[in-house]
């Protein structure tokens, strides 16, 4: 490994009770405790909606532009689905991220509200229902690392054959039926048959309006954009999602022929920063995945004034050693 893998393996191990200390115990340096200074942060709605809407915007852009072209540029099709998948792709996966402030009820000051709002604007673009999410979610944060995490995309190393099943969609399939598998696992086959049933019925819905958005354009004459938007619903949207959280959990000393559903991954935080780059693959938090999985409960609208707090107590160390960005971290894994 080359000194910044062993500087960040060697932290995570070192500095692992950092991670794990009381959330009572954590003191700044004027005295305040963390659990009083948390008290006072609530979600900020409105910079939650205006980050969704954000995807939504992109959505539309990408069509448009996508339909553009074929008027103004037929002949360059094999750019223009390509590109627009990417884009639509990537749009859908950064929607996919606010189902988790959902799950935490995030988005709306109203449960029963948060649950609608979450299943009409994020989970019919991503086929997850918000109540199955929610317990699936749970799983990961208590498992984190072991071999019951319920989001296990980390335990894949990175290598031409996880690229093949993403493309190909066997992936998706696998990944399906590991969520069936899981939540019945953890929850039973009564509560959890449910939960699974209302997931299959988000899904299939959601399966459906991709059908209909992408015969639509095709029937008006644009299957340049409607291929684009299949190819970035089937491919974009899932290649994009388990890279990123690859990046997310996936230690760099990692042994790609060791089995982590047998064997212990152990848990692996990272800290990516506010470039763009990192915002746009790490929406809702997500580009402070330490963070988010050290306070779950905390709106990511929060986490900057959560990570200044931190910087000033203890942890300070542990946060600095976890900083990397989402490019060097894809590189390393994919050197190993």
């Amino acid at each position: 490994m080359g000194i910044f893998e062993k500087t960040v393996a060697g932290y995570n191990i070192k500095m692992e009770t950092s991670y794990h200390t009381d959330k009572s115990k954590i003191i700044n340096s004027s005295g305040t405790r963390y659990v009083d200074f948390r008290a006072g942060l609530r979600a900020r709605y409105g910079i939650v909606w205006r980050d969704i809407s954000l995807a939504y915007i992109v959505l539309l852009l990408a069509l448009a532009g996508a339909m553009l072209m074929q008027q103004q540029y037929p002949w360059l099709w094999m750019v223009t689905v390509p590109a627009g998948a990417v884009i639509i792709g990537g749009a859908i996966a950064y929607l996919h991220l606010f189902m988790h402030e959902a799950a935490h009820f995030n988005i709306a000051a109203d449960k029963t509200n948060n649950d609608r709002l979450a299943n009409i604007f994020i989970g019919i673009l991503t086929g997850l229902d918000v109540k199955f999410y929610r317990v699936m979610h749970a799983a990961h944060h208590r498992y984190l690392g072991t071999v019951q995490d319920t989001e296990k995309s980390y335990f894949d190393a990175i290598t031409p054959m996880l690229i093949i099943d993403l493309v190909t969609g066997l992936k998706v399939l696998k990944v399906l039926l590991l969520r069936k598998k899981n939540m019945i696992r953890h929850e039973g086959q009564e509560i959890g048959g449910h939960l699974v049933r209302r997931s299959q019925m988000v899904f299939a819905a959601s399966m459906l309006l991709h059908a209909i958005m992408a015969g639509c354009l095709a029937l008006a004459g644009y299957w340049q954009a409607g291929a684009a938007w299949l190819l970035g619903v089937g491919v974009g949207y899932p290649l994009l999602s388990v890279l990123r959280q690859i990046t997310e959990h996936r230690r760099l000393d990692a042994d790609g022929s060791v089995d982590y559903n047998v064997t212990d991954h152990g848990e692996m935080h990272r800290m990516f920063g506010d470039s763009l780059l990192s915002r746009l693959l790490g929406p809702a938090g997500f580009n402070r995945h330490l963070i988010h999985h050290w306070d779950p409960q905390v709106s990511y609208t929060r986490f900057a004034e959560v990570e200044a707090f931190l910087m000033d107590t203890d942890m300070r160390d542990y946060l600095q050693a976890s900083q990397t960005t989402y490019s060097r971290t894809f590189l390393s894994l994919l050197r190993r």
